[in-house]
């Protein structure tokens, strides 16, 4: 399970596909994108109307074998916003009486441009077991590089520069210009992607709209009225090539992700929204 359990889960909750597999050279852009549809979204720039500064979302992280969904841990997203620019963050913690089992502590930083939610600089730093990786990522738009300064630990990260496109996104980032995208747009073209770096790579993300189901009950939040989405999934050590994740999300104007499914190679996985702090709008829970 190395490096997958908060890298799983909020590839998830940015509403995104899990392209593999940590144990071998992970699919590139080009094998995989011509399997994608190519579509008019670029989000070279993303107008925000959709979080607020300050907003904080808890997901409470649940795994499945033999028919029981044992507790594991937490992600929580943090964002808040500083002169012109946004600083996201992403926690993913075991919990205690699981670390005997696989400890986790992930942490994941991305310092957003305000005015277009590209990401100026990020940071991916995993430990999960014996596993561990530091990625930094600073990023040259205008000469289409970036630097990035990745190793096992951050004493022995090395440097590289790397060819980009200008539009490129990140972990993080792709969740907030995905939420800001609009539901019209999403309805009207039923797919659509947008590119990420990871690992010095660029992965096309694939989502699928699959329409509304109302009165979606959400453990101790209420009920909700939300859109469903599947994302599509690249087989590897965690998915199945018949893996089908599903991803409920409000359908209000936070477009907030409530519920991730998923099948994986041994078990299920879901993660569940417990706890949402300073939201841009009123949910429409009940």
């Amino acid at each position: 399970m190395k490096g997958y359990f908060s890298f799983v889960i909020i590839l998830s909750l940015s509403l995104f596909w899990f392209f593999g597999d940590q144990g071998k050279e992970a699919t590139s852009y080009e094998e995989v994108s011509s399997s994608f549809p190519e579509l008019s979204n670029d989000y070279c720039r993303t107008d925000n109307k959709t979080f607020a500064d300050g907003e904080e979302l808890t997901y409470k992280v649940y795994y499945n074998v033999n028919f029981i969904w044992i507790s594991a841990g937490t992600v929580t997203f943090k964002i808040n916003k500083k002169a012109n620019q946004y600083h996201a963050e992403a926690v993913g913690r075991t919990f205690s009486g699981y670390d005997w089992i696989f400890k986790v502590r992930d942490t994941f930083h991305s310092v957003l441009d305000a005015n277009t939610l590209l990401p100026v600089r990020s940071t991916r730093i995993v430990n999960e077991g014996k596993y561990t990786k530091y990625d930094h990522v600073n990023y040259m738009r205008n000469s289409r590089l970036a630097e990035s300064i990745m190793g096992s630990t951050k004493s022995s990260a090395e440097p590289k520069i790397i060819n980009i496109d200008q539009c490129v996104h990140d972990i993080l980032s792709s969740l907030y210009a995905m939420r800001n995208t609009s539901i019209q747009t999403l309805k009207n073209q039923k797919s659509f992607k947008i590119d990420m770096l990871l690992d010095r790579k660029k992965y096309p993300i694939s989502l699928h709209y699959k329409g509304i189901e109302e009165q979606k009950k959400i453990r101790g939040l209420g009920n909700f009225d939300t859109f469903v989405f599947e994302p599509s999934l690249i087989a590897g050590n965690i998915f199945t090539e018949e893996s089908k994740m599903k991803i409920w999300v409000s359908q209000d104007q936070n477009k907030v992700p409530l519920l991730i499914e998923s099948p994986i190679a041994v078990g299920k996985i879901k993660a569940v929204l417990t706890d949402h702090k300073r939201l841009k709008y009123d949910t429409i829970g009940y």
